[in-house]
Protein backbone atom coordinates (compact mmCIF):
# COMPACT_ATOMS: atom_id res chain seq x y z
CA UNK A 1 0.00 0.00 0.00
CA UNK A 2 1.08 3.73 -0.80
CA UNK A 3 1.86 5.53 2.20
CA UNK A 4 0.81 9.33 2.58
CA UNK A 5 4.48 10.76 2.18
CA UNK A 6 4.93 8.84 -1.52
CA UNK A 7 1.22 10.38 -2.42
CA UNK A 8 2.60 13.68 -1.43
CA UNK A 9 5.69 12.69 -3.77
CA UNK A 10 3.89 11.47 -6.72
CA UNK A 11 1.82 14.66 -6.03
CA UNK A 12 4.58 17.20 -5.84
CA UNK A 13 6.06 15.47 -9.44
CA UNK A 14 2.45 15.67 -11.16
CA UNK A 15 2.41 19.31 -10.19
CA UNK A 16 5.99 20.63 -11.24
CA UNK A 17 4.92 18.70 -14.43
CA UNK A 18 2.00 20.23 -15.05
CA UNK A 19 3.23 23.59 -13.89
CA UNK A 20 6.17 23.67 -16.45
CA UNK A 21 3.65 22.37 -19.26
CA UNK A 22 0.93 25.25 -18.77
CA UNK A 23 3.30 28.00 -18.01
CA UNK A 24 5.86 26.92 -20.96
CA UNK A 25 2.87 26.82 -23.45
CA UNK A 26 1.26 30.31 -22.36
CA UNK A 27 1.75 33.42 -24.39
CA UNK A 28 2.41 35.21 -21.39
CA UNK A 29 6.06 33.44 -21.44
CA UNK A 30 7.12 34.62 -25.01
CA UNK A 31 6.49 38.35 -23.06
CA UNK A 32 8.37 37.84 -20.50
CA UNK A 33 12.59 38.64 -19.58
CA UNK A 34 14.70 35.81 -18.98
CA UNK A 35 15.19 36.13 -15.33
CA UNK A 36 11.52 35.30 -15.45
CA UNK A 37 11.86 32.13 -17.65
CA UNK A 38 14.57 30.92 -15.94
CA UNK A 39 12.21 31.45 -12.38
CA UNK A 40 9.92 29.51 -13.73
CA UNK A 41 11.14 26.81 -15.14
CA UNK A 42 13.20 26.51 -11.84
CA UNK A 43 9.93 26.44 -9.57
CA UNK A 44 8.69 23.60 -12.16
CA UNK A 45 12.34 21.72 -11.32
CA UNK A 46 11.54 22.43 -8.19
CA UNK A 47 9.07 20.50 -7.66
CA UNK A 48 9.92 17.63 -9.75
CA UNK A 49 13.05 17.42 -8.02
CA UNK A 50 12.04 17.59 -4.04
CA UNK A 51 8.92 14.78 -5.26
CA UNK A 52 11.36 12.60 -6.49
CA UNK A 53 14.08 12.98 -3.68
CA UNK A 54 11.01 12.25 -1.27
CA UNK A 55 9.95 9.19 -3.30
CA UNK A 56 14.26 7.98 -2.95
CA UNK A 57 14.62 9.04 0.71
CA UNK A 58 10.95 7.42 2.16
CA UNK A 59 12.12 4.23 -0.06
CA UNK A 60 15.67 4.42 1.40
CA UNK A 61 17.80 4.41 -1.81
CA UNK A 62 19.45 7.60 -0.78
CA UNK A 63 19.95 9.07 2.77
CA UNK A 64 19.12 12.65 4.38
CA UNK A 65 22.58 14.21 3.65
CA UNK A 66 21.90 14.18 -0.23
CA UNK A 67 18.04 15.41 0.22
CA UNK A 68 18.85 18.22 2.59
CA UNK A 69 21.92 20.22 0.61
CA UNK A 70 19.83 19.43 -2.77
CA UNK A 71 16.87 21.16 -1.34
CA UNK A 72 18.77 24.20 0.41
CA UNK A 73 20.49 25.08 -2.85
CA UNK A 74 17.09 25.19 -4.95
CA UNK A 75 15.27 27.14 -1.74
CA UNK A 76 17.95 29.50 -2.05
CA UNK A 77 18.58 29.86 -5.44
CA UNK A 78 14.31 30.55 -5.79
CA UNK A 79 14.45 33.01 -2.76
CA UNK A 80 17.35 35.02 -4.18
CA UNK A 81 15.52 34.91 -7.72
CA UNK A 82 12.52 35.92 -6.29
CA UNK A 83 14.44 39.18 -4.42
CA UNK A 84 15.94 39.91 -7.95
CA UNK A 85 12.64 40.25 -9.49
CA UNK A 86 10.64 42.11 -6.82
CA UNK A 87 13.58 44.77 -6.95
CA UNK A 88 13.43 45.15 -10.74
CA UNK A 89 9.75 45.41 -11.19
CA UNK A 90 10.02 48.03 -7.97
CA UNK A 91 7.80 45.95 -6.06
CA UNK A 92 7.45 47.13 -2.59
CA UNK A 93 6.85 45.16 0.68
CA UNK A 94 5.49 46.19 3.80
CA UNK A 95 2.16 47.89 5.33
CA UNK A 96 -0.06 49.67 3.10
Amino acid sequence: MISGGEIASYLAIAMGIVYLIVELRSKRLAQRDKISMIFTIEVGAYLIIVGILALLLRQGRIDAGLYAPVIWVFALTLLLMFIYIMEKKGTKGGPT
